[in-house]
C-alpha cells in the first residue's frame, strides 16, 4: 500500500466516526429534550380546591391539591402561610369563628375529621 492509499483509508475512517459522533449527538439531543418536556408536562399540577372568605372579607383560606408524585397532597394556603396535609379529603369544610379565627375540617370516609386551627395576624 502506498503513502496515498494510506492516507485516503485514514480519511474514509475519520469522516466515518464524525458523522457516527454527529449522529449519537443529535439522538442524546433529541432524547434530552424529549425528557425535558415529558418532565414538564408531568411536573407538579396545582387544582384549586376551595377557597373560603372570612366573615367581613378580610382574610381568605385558599386549599389547593397539588398532584405530586407519587402521592397528592393538600395544601392550606392563608396568611402568606401554608399547611401542607398528605391524606386527602372527601370533604373540606372551613367554620369562621371571626375574621381572624378558622377551623379547617379535612373529612375522609370511615374516619375520624381532622381539624386545623388557622390564626390570621390583625
Amino acid at each position: 500500500m502506498s503513502w496515498n492509499d494510506n492516507h485516503h483509508v485514514e480519511r474514509e475512517k475519520t469522516k466515518f466516526l464524525t458523522k457516527i459522533g454527529c449522529f449519537f449527538s443529535v439522538v442524546t439531543l433529541g432524547i434530552f429534550v424529549i425528557l425535558i418536556v415529558a418532565w414538564f408536562i408531568s411536573s407538579s399540577q396545582e387544582t384549586q380546591l376551595k377557597v373560603s372568605q372570612s366573615p367581613n372579607k378580610t382574610n381568605s383560606i385558599e386549599i389547593v391539591k397539588k398532584d405530586d408524585f407519587p402521592d397528592p397532597t393538600i395544601v392550606i394556603n392563608y396568611d402568606n402561610k401554608s399547611i401542607m396535609k398528605t391524606k386527602i379529603p372527601d370533604k373540606i369544610t372551613v367554620e369562621w369563628k371571626n375574621d381572624y379565627e378558622a377551623i379547617v375540617i379535612l373529612t375522609k370516609q370511615g374516619r375520624e375529621p381532622e381539624t386545623v386551627r388557622l390564626k390570621f395576624k390583625q
